[in-house]
């Protein structure tokens, strides 16, 4: 073979190689850059993702930033505000009510929210993303949270709860839990001591990925069968009640109606003392309208029954 036919032979394909790549470099300008940029009550994380690249953790980026990076770098944000897990069952609710069991076996619904924060400190975000929030798609979109976020605090924040709550409610009998604010209290207390604890036992970790957690718990509500008995025993105690005050008025004022005679029978044995009994009766025949004087048939007037006939 000629020299002239080998070095065609071998230059065609080294030519197209190198046109190939002058039109990668050409297009790398374009796309050499990401950009990520986070709202007020957002934060994010940035990993490397190039195709030359290992896919590992990069950097932070903070609240309100706008930041730039290398191409085929991905970018997560994760909500830096104040989260809630709502478990009312009303629309839009992140869970239906839990059930919990009181110490007497009742079956009681519980409604509510649970507030906290999620830990955005830089590390402790970065394990929660490559141990959880990577895992469920835990990760905002855009500037709302995702499927996957509510799929997340069902389990590492909802199911805690419940367990919290049916424990704690286990010390105390379901007429306590629906009628006594100090027991409603006091559960109340042991369930919000007992959430970061479970929760973290949960997230199987040192640190706290979830911080700050308030509770607000509605009324545990039991059977509509027990309602109605409780409705129909208030309503027979508010008979008794009603009754039992009636008969006290009634005595009280049978006692003032005593007092009342009492004391006119003293003053009558007064008036007598002064004016004797048939000085008394005239006075009172003179109050009352009467003449006390009547005829007499032993002097000038003669009784008609002993009248002579003519």
């Amino acid at each position: 073979m000629a020299l002239q036919d080998f070095s065609r032979r071998s230059l065609g394909p080294r030519v197209a190689a190198v046109a190939a790549l002058l039109v990668v470099l050409a297009a790398v300008p374009a796309m050499a850059v990401t950009t990520v940029s986070t709202a007020p009550d957002q934060v994010a994380l940035t990993y490397n993702s190039g195709p030359l690249q290992s896919k590992k953790f990069d950097a932070c980026v903070g609240a309100s930033t706008r930041a730039f990076d290398g191409p085929f770098d991905k970018h997560y944000s994760y909500p830096a505000s104040q989260r809630n897990f709502n478990f009312s069952g009303d629309s839009g609710s992140d869970s239906d009510p839990f059930t919990i069991v009181s110490r007497d076996g009742i079956e009681m619904s519980v409604g509510g929210v649970a507030n906290f924060l999620l830990n955005t400190d830089c590390r402790t975000l970065q394990k929660f993303h490559e141990l959880i929030g990577n895992r469920y798609r835990a990760y905002m979109d855009g500037g709302d949270v995702s499927d996957g976020w509510l799929n997340m605090l069902n389990v590492y924040i909802g199911k805690p709860l419940d367990t919290a709550m049916d424990r704690a409610a286990q010390k105390y009998v379901w007429r306590d839990l629906y009628n006594n604010p100090a027991t409603k209290a006091a559960w109340e207390k042991e369930v919000v001591e007992q959430l970061p604890i479970l929760v973290d036992r949960q997230t199987d970790g040192e640190e706290d990925f979830f911080q700050n957690f308030a509770l607000t718990i509605s009324k545990p509500e039991p059977p509509q069968s027990l309602k109605d008995a409780v409705t129909a025993e208030q309503t027979q105690v508010a008979q008794a009640r009603a009754a039992q005050a009636k008969a006290q008025a009634d005595r009280l004022a049978a006692q003032a109606q005593i007092f009342v005679q009492r004391a006119e029978a003293a003053k009558i044995a007064e008036r007598i003392k002064v004016l004797g009994i048939e000085g008394y009766l005239r006075t009172l025949a003179i109050e009352k309208g009467l003449n006390p004087w009547q005829p007499s048939y032993g002097s000038a007037i003669v009784s008609p029954a002993n009248r002579e006939a003519p």
